[in-house]
């Protein structure tokens, strides 16, 4: 029997994207939207200040999506698919996909 063979996305996570779905799975909404505050607060210039505050409020409609989910995805799932957002967003250089 052959065993099918597995994507090289799906066996890298993203050690970046593995910290954002815990966070996701791990904290509520209010506690999202302070930690995005502090990083936004925090943030060494003013172009990563935009950064954050753009890549916190992604977080946030994310996790605002997932809480109307009827079912939720697991840790594992979240991984691959923000691995998988983090790689397009590299690869576009941070131009807004069509």
């Amino acid at each position: 029997m052959l065993r099918p063979m597995a994507s090289p996305i799906l066996n890298t996570v993203n050690p970046m994207a593995a910290q954002m779905a815990q966070l996701l799975a791990g904290s509520d909404l209010d506690e999202l939207r302070e930690i995005v505050k502090r990083w936004v607060a925090e943030a060494p210039t003013a172009g990563s200040r935009r950064q954050y505050q753009e890549f916190g409020a992604r977080l946030v409609e994310l996790k605002e999506a997932l809480a109307d989910a009827p079912v939720k995805p697991t840790i594992e799932e979240l991984e691959t698919a923000l691995t998988l957002m983090l790689k397009l967003a590299a690869e576009s250089g941070g131009k807004p996909m069509p």
